[in-house]
């Protein structure tokens, strides 16, 4: 990884010392915005998740679309077959009436983040002896994840950019994509051109350069962490999070400023 201020200073003095803020001071504003940003829809993602829940034996609430409601928790997530196993309840109506709708809305806390998901009409299955529930992976999970770092909004008419180099096969293919925000561990990067097929969740970019025109300029490596679409009809974008793999303190030393200077400027 490497960093460069574009007007050839030390970009340690390029930018003036932030304080340290809170990530979780942030929580509260982040959850105005669409719920769509916290949204999984990759099947290593959601197995990752629904085997957590099964790990820390959370209690889950789980209600069918007759309003019928029973708590439950999973006992067992095949990624393979991509199924879970979920307790069986007691009562009759419950059970008929789960086992009767075809949306049944779970919903629960996962080390207090909470975590949603809707699934269709669960099967009767046997797990250790005892009667059980089998259902298919949900089609999207949202784990709304508190961040660890404030994040900072950029403004788009300043046109930052970054350039990401995948490889594919023996060639490498380099896309352009807006800057939208920027905190210590990742970044966010919006394009109407790049699709999810394009740049996949789980995908490793070395060498990613973000430029940040005066305030200089960064090159490092990161991973797409998720995925989701911002705006409808011919406003749509694809939204990608990218955490950043390994940066070093004088790397965290210009992140740090390079989020101080984005706010700044955002509050005008």
């Amino acid at each position: 990884m490497s960093l460069r201020d574009s007007r050839g200073s030390d970009p340690a003095q390029a930018l003036p010392q932030v304080p340290q803020v809170d990530g979780d001071q942030d929580q509260d504003q982040e959850a105005s915005h669409s719920d769509e940003r916290y949204r999984l829809t990759h099947v290593s993602q959601i197995g990752t998740v629904l085997r957590d829940l099964a790990w820390q034996k959370c209690l889950l609430s789980v209600r069918s679309r007759n309003g019928s409601e029973i708590v439950t928790s999973i006992l067992h997530v095949d990624p393979a077959q991509r199924t879970f196993v979920f307790d069986w309840c007691r009562a009759d109506g419950e059970r008929q009436s789960l086992m009767a709708s075809d949306q049944n809305a779970f919903s629960g806390l996962l080390r207090g983040v909470p975590v949603n998901f809707i699934v269709g009409t669960p099967g009767a299955t046997r797990f250790e002896g005892g009667p059980a529930f089998i259902a298919d992976f949900p089609e999207k999970l949202y784990h709304f994840q508190r961040r660890r770092h404030f994040r900072a909004r950029t403004l788009l008419t300043k046109g930052y950019r970054c350039e990401i180099r995948v490889q594919d096969g023996s060639d490498t293919r380099v896309m352009q994509m807006d800057i939208a925000d920027l905190s210590l561990s990742g970044v966010g990067l919006r394009s109407r051109a790049v699709g999810a097929e394009l740049l996949p969740v789980g995908t490793t970019a070395k060498r990613c350069l973000l430029d940040f025109g005066e305030l200089g300029r960064l090159e490092l490596d990161m991973q797409v962490v998720g995925h989701w679409m911002v705006g409808y009809d011919d406003n749509t974008v694809h939204h990608y999070g990218c955490a950043f793999l390994n940066p070093d303190g004088r790397m965290e030393n210009f992140l740090q400023r390079l989020v101080f200077a984005l706010e700044l400027a955002a509050r005008g």
